[in-house]
């Protein structure tokens, strides 16, 4: 069954992309009206028909955030409760809104991928490669085999902010710093690999820049290391107390939300975009309990896998033809929380129209439907068990919305 992965409003109707997860079948319509699709109003940035107030319910509404600790980035949630009970909740977009699509219609490839890396940084690799994908029509094999690792290395620190962020809700201290320590490991590999923390200016059209292609073995040590302290963290019984059965999302509730990424594959549905991009040979790692710790599992497991791709690259600058295809096309790239997804049309070389959807767009609203039910002290673990930001969430297409 195909899930809607995108609505974009383009004149006067809604322009929609579906995906098959499956097969990578993709299917693009324009529709007279808005999809009868539970995330079809996200999708367009309308979160208000996510929040349901119980018949008879005295519960009182508040707002977390848009300035608030514990979420990271200018975003809020609107939620309902009587007490310590989450009764009914909603994200709230629009704080990180900084119109990075207006500003790349118009531009050449090359200044397009300057704007759109700082998109949502800490999936700029990510975003990039699906970009590339879209508009290059002479995909370079080696160029592409450069570009995965470098994705994969993205995926690697992404995850291990998650874990320590999850280790810090959990009060595990030593942990929380070792892990950090990882991730900021994992950046400084990245910035001597590309000349920038966050890859900016690695993914380039027909080609990929690498600086020093010695900095990956310092990757070896920290696969070791992640080994022995992932061992220890599991053995606190403490921590895994605190993920188990918190904010259980259904494989029924994956289906119904179209959830992408590690939200998807946590409750037992298999969607990952690297089973059928071609530059991957990839299974993806599911596992079936849906809640906080099937999330975790489910990341370090796939640190491992990272490790083995990386491990099998080249890393070397290289250029090919960066040849762009005209007219209007789809790419997809598995971030470390879901995939990114960019439909970008092009016009004799240049952006005449671009629609960006991040995974955190679809799964603000999946976490909000695992969450519910539970008390205020399970929210931190809940949410950082989804890995999401809302500057990835507030991405749209910016021409007309």
């Amino acid at each position: 069954m195909m899930a809607l992965s995108a609505v974009f409003r383009r004149n006067g109707k809604y322009l929609t992309v579906w995906l098959d997860y499956d097969t990578g079948e993709a299917l693009i319509k324009m529709e007279e009206s808005l999809p009868d699709r539970k995330i079809a109003p996200a999708l367009i940035g309308e979160t208000a028909p996510y929040m349901r107030i119980p018949p008879g319910s005295n519960a009182v509404p508040l707002t977390f955030g848009p300035a608030a600790g514990g979420l990271g980035q200018a975003g809020a949630f609107e939620i309902l409760t009587y007490g310590e009970r989450i009764v009914s909740i909603r994200p709230v977009y629009g704080y990180k809104r900084r119109g990075i699509e207006e500003r790349i219609v118009g531009r050449p490839l090359n200044e397009a991928l300057v704007l759109l890396e700082r998109a949502a940084g800490n999936f700029a690799l990510a975003y990039t490669y699906a970009f590339l994908k879209a508009v290059e029509a002479n995909p370079d094999e080696d160029v592409w085999e450069v570009r995965k690792g470098l994705l994969e290395i993205e995926r690697l620190y992404n995850h291990f902010n998650v874990i320590h962020k999850l280790a810090g809700d959990a009060s595990q201290k030593v942990a929380t710093m070792h892990f950090h320590w990882l991730e900021e490991e994992t950046l400084r590999v990245l910035n001597r690999l590309t000349g920038h923390r966050y890859g900016f200016g690695a993914n380039v059209p027909g080609g990929v820049r690498i600086r020093d292609k010695k900095a990956v073995e310092r990757l070896r040590e920290i696969k070791a290391e992640f080994k022995e302290l992932t061992e220890e963290l599991l053995e606190s019984k403490i921590f895994i107390d605190r993920l188990h059965n918190t904010c259980r999302l259904s494989r029924e509730d994956v289906i119904e939300l179209d959830a992408v990424g590690i939200a998807a594959r946590g409750s037992g549905v298999p969607r990952d975009v690297r089973t059928f991009d071609r530059h991957y040979s990839y299974e993806p790692v599911v596992y079936e309990e849906g809640d906080a710790l099937a999330r975790l599992m489910v990341r370090i497991d796939e640190v491992e896998r990272s490790f083995e791709i990386i491990e099998g690259v080249d890393f070397r600058a290289l250029n090919s033809d960066p040849s762009p295809k005209e007219g209007l096309n789809l790419g997809l790239a598995e971030a470390s929380h879901g995939d990114v997804l960019t439909l970008v049309e092009l016009r004799n070389g240049e952006v005449s129209w671009i629609g960006l959807r991040g995974a955190s767009r679809i799964n603000y609203i999946a976490f909000c439907r695992g969450i519910t039910g539970n008390i205020f002290t399970d929210f931190p673990f809940g949410l950082h068990s989804f890995g999401l930001n809302f500057a990835d969430a507030d991405l749209w297409q910016g021409g007309e919305e």
